[in-house]
Order: structure tokens, then C-alpha cells, then sequence
């Protein structure tokens, strides 16, 4: 039986993983889990789980919480309670879908004890690729992309010879804006950025698509995962999200990953690992899917995602910044304080204005994402 570790339990990825572990008693059992701000669920959840830690990690301390909480379970606040979920109770596997930076110290957590990670957080690698790759050349703990499209490519290149590989190449849905103009979109309502056509996930993962933002981010993500050149991605915008992603060799060779368009099946598969467990998900009927269809995204429309490719070219503390300033213009305009336009607009800004700040050690990236995200959040 494996024993998993959850931060972000009551998120979209956090319940689809808990129906996993829920069809799969036998397999599956849970040790820890975390939750930003919804304590009552989070108690809820522990009892039915039967898990021993829990942490409200959106607080440094709630004395009313703790009096809620089930005999024997202990408790963590804040970045503490995530950290102490990933030692608590020694899992197999931490599953990590919290929001933000907020995913770094515990990835390098498991790292640094050799605990496999299912990371549903792509600001980690973003922020942190290189301490991250330093750490796992030490480690023997595998990271799991459970991001479709990452694992879609983890997939595609496990077991295969990559001599000769010519690109990776991201899929994305083109989100709810593919066929609105470029003023409409500058004035998109938080109602109308959160109506994903495929996918229903977190509030800021959702804006992060209608903003190309995400496969900007997936971009960062797989240039760290697979040491793959920023020369060697390209991204296509496929309306069916049925083809995850692919690769492509020099002689002309395509390999994809397909599959439906259900978050559970690359989380079960990073659980599942090395086995391939009966699906949860259903399975594709090809003869009912009908056309496929395929197109290059449009940058001017859509300029997170050429400010993301920049980021990645320039590397240093550029996609820290990038990172920083996209959080909290998120963040901002699911307040409805700020414009949707103003969200690239907050992004092109700060990644020129503090591109003299730094990146080297994880004290850096923090200092840096505070200074750049204070900005935002004060002159925005």
C-alpha cells in the first residue's frame, strides 16, 4: 500500500486525487493533508481519511481550528504545515497542488528526504529549476508531472531513445478567448475568464489559461523536467484537448499522448507508478471524436505567453519576476481591483523594472517574489 501525502487537499486536483485514493483502499492510504483557508473541510476530510497531520497552511496559528480538530491529529500552520506534511507519517509519495511559490519549500523538502513528488505546481520549477535540479541530482526521488501536458510528455520520452529528438510540443486549448478579438479580451470579466471549455479547475490556473499564462509557465516547467533547450519547444493550440502532448524526432517521427480530458488519469498515473492501474477516467471511442484540429497561438493576442518565452530565454531572476508579478495580478483581478488586460500589462512592466534583481539562492527568490509582487499589489 502506498502512502500519500496531499498539499492543497480541498483544490480541484487536491478532491480528484482523493477520489482516486477513495476507489483504491487497497492501494492507496492518506498521511497528511493541507488546506489554505478551508479548515472545516480540511477536519472533515482528516476524519474521513483517517490521516493523523493536518495543516491550514493560509495562517501562521488559529487556536479556534485546533480546538476542532480530532484527538491525535497534530497540526501545522502556514509553510511549516506544508514542510511537516511531507515527513509526517513517512509517505511514498507527496502529491503537491498548492497554489504558487508557495510549492517550493516543500518540493526541496522532499527532495532532500528522497520522497517521490506528484507535482501539480508548476511555480516551483518556474522560480526554482535550478536549485531543484541540484537537489535531484543528489536525490533518489523522482518527480511526477501531473499536469496533462507534462505527463503526456513525461510518457512520451519514458523508455525511448531521445537521440535525434527534434522538439516537444505543448498543446493548449486556446481557453475561453481563442475567437475574440484583442480589445474584447482586454476587457474580459472574471465570469466570463473562469468559463474554461475543457478543463474545470482552480480559479487561478483557469485565468492562467484564458491568459496563455499557464502554457507559458508548462513552457519553464518542461525545459527544467527534461532538459530540453527553449529552441526545442513549441506550443499548438489543439480545441479538443485530447492529444496532451507530443514529441517529434529529426526524421520526420511523432509521438503523442492521448486521452481524455480528465485530470484523474495523470494523477493516478503518478500514484500508480511503475503500474498501470484500471482507468477512472473511461476510455476514448475514436470513431466518436470527430475532427482534430490544430493552430499556431497567437502571441499578439495572447502576449503572456511570448513574455514567458523571454523569461525562459533570459533565465536569471526574469521568470521569478514573471511568476511574482502574475500571482498577484491574478490575484487582483479575481478581486475584480484590476482590468484582465492589466494583468499582462502588470507582467511586461515588473520584468522590466526589476530586472536587476536576483535569483541565485532560494533567499534571493524569495526576497524577489516579495519585492516584485508588493509592487503589484500597490500600484495596480
Amino acid at each position: 500500500m502506498k502512502k500519500i501525502a496531499i498539499l492543497g487537499a480541498t483544490g480541484s486536483i487536491g478532491r480528484q486525487a482523493l477520489d482516486i485514493i477513495e476507489r483504491s483502499p487497497e492501494r492507496f492510504c492518506v498521511t497528511a493533508l493541507t488546506a489554505h483557508k478551508s479548515s472545516d473541510t480540511l477536519i472533515s476530510l482528516a476524519k474521513k481519511f483517517g490521516v493523523k497531520y493536518i495543516g491550514l497552511t493560509g495562517t501562521s496559528g488559529d487556536a479556534e481550528f485546533e480546538k476542532k480538530v480530532p484527538k491525535g491529529v497534530k497540526v501545522g500552520f502556514g509553510i511549516q504545515g506544508l514542510i511537516e506534511s511531507c515527513r509526517e507519517g513517512d509517505p511514498d509519495v507527496v502529491l503537491i497542488a498548492v497554489v504558487g511559490i508557495a510549492g517550493l519549500p516543500p518540493l526541496i523538502e522532499c527532495l532532500d528526504r528522497g520522497t517521490d513528488i506528484a507535482l501539480a505546481n508548476k511555480e516551483a520549477l518556474v522560480c526554482g529549476g535550478h536549485i531543484v535540479k541540484q537537489k535531484q541530482a543528489l536525490s533518489r526521488a523522482e518527480i511526477f508531472p501531473v499536469d496533462s501536458e507534462l505527463c503526456a510528455v513525461y510518457q512520451c520520452l519514458k523508455g525511448v531513445d531521445t537521440t535525434g529528438l527534434r522538439r516537444v510540443i505543448l498543446t493548449a486549448s486556446g481557453g475561453p478567448f481563442l475567437r475574440w478579438s484583442k480589445e474584447e479580451i482586454q476587457n474580459a470579466t472574471v465570469e466570463q475568464a473562469l468559463r474554461h471549455p475543457n478543463w474545470r479547475m482552480g480559479k487561478k490556473i483557469t485565468v492562467d489559461c484564458a491568459t496563455y499564462m499557464n502554457k507559458g509557465l508548462e513552457i519553464i516547467e518542461t525545459k527544467w523536467l527534461f532538459d530540453i533547450t527553449p529552441e526545442m519547444i513549441d506550443v499548438v493550440v489543439h480545441r479538443q484537448s485530447i492529444i496532451h502532448s507530443m514529441i517529434e524526432y529529426s526524421d520526420g517521427a511523432v509521438i503523442a499522448q492521448m486521452g481524455p480530458t480528465d485530470m484523474r488519469q495523470p494523477i493516478q498515473y503518478a500514484f500508480g507508478h511503475p503500474e498501470r492501474l484500471g482507468s477512472v477516467v473511461g476510455h476514448l471511442d475514436f470513431a466518436a471524436l470527430g475532427t482534430l484540429t490544430f493552430e499556431a497561438p497567437d502571441t499578439d493576442k495572447f502576449p503572456c505567453l511570448r513574455h514567458a518565452m523571454d523569461a525562459l530565454r533570459e533565465g536569471g531572476a526574469i521568470p521569478v519576476i514573471m511568476n511574482a508579478a502574475n500571482e498577484a495580478a491574478v490575484e487582483l483581478f479575481l478581486e475584480k481591483k484590476i482590468s484582465f488586460g492589466d494583468i499582462e500589462k502588470s507582467i511586461a512592466f515588473a520584468m522590466n523594472k526589476f530586472a536587476h534583481l536576483k535569483a541565485n539562492t532560494l533567499l534571493d527568490i524569495y526576497n524577489t517574489d516579495t519585492q516584485v509582487k508588493k509592487y503589484v499589489y500597490n500600484n495596480f
